[in-house]
């Protein structure tokens, strides 16, 4: 079984959309808690995702970055078939891709995000990063963010019109 998060509720099927890959594609992750990552709206700016030994791991790219974007966020957890998906087509292994639409086999509502997130991380379940001032995690976060910004050509004027460019990134990007 393959797992899909949406900020919508109540869906029978899941169809493609277009996203950052350019291609329309149903995504889904073998991991129910990698799944709800992507329950709320965020991005690349707000927080980095990877996983390590079947872990999420999760990179604050600001301080509270993690409450701001989950605190209070429902999503709902979709449980899919793995027929029909495929593999590393998105340059991320853990997600995995279909073409087609794919039908729900059960939703999982997820009241709040942010609490969940935290129990697994007491769990053991995940590990979180948590913003900090310390020289190699800046430069870890610059690094990072300088990749993201060239790799989806992000202009100087969209920078000066996203408000964690303008109140984060700005300073630690001119360090």
């Amino acid at each position: 079984m393959l797992y899909h998060a949406s900020h919508i509720s109540g869906m029978k099927i899941l169809n493609p959309h277009v996203s950052t890959h350019k291609k329309a594609y149903v995504y889904a992750i073998k991991s129910r808690l990698m799944a709800m990552l992507f329950g709320a709206q965020k991005d690349d700016f707000d927080l980095l995702i990877d996983s390590e030994n079947g872990k999420p791991v999760l990179y604050e790219c600001y301080p509270d970055a993690l409450k701001e974007v989950y605190s209070g966020k429902k999503c709902s957890i979709y449980t899919v078939e793995e027929t029909g998906f495929l593999n590393d087509m998105t340059g991320w292994e853990e997600e995995l891709v279909c073409p087609a639409s794919v039908a729900v086999v059960s939703e999982e509502v997820v009241e709040d995000i942010y609490v969940q997130i935290m129990l697994a991380l007491r769990a053991g379940e995940c590990i979180i990063h948590f913003f900090e001032q310390s020289d190699e995690y800046q430069s870890f976060i610059r690094d990072e963010l300088q990749e993201r910004i060239e790799a989806f050509g992000i202009s100087e004027e969209y920078m000066m019109h996203d408000t964690r460019f303008i109140k984060y990134h700005k300073k630690l990007l001119s360090c």
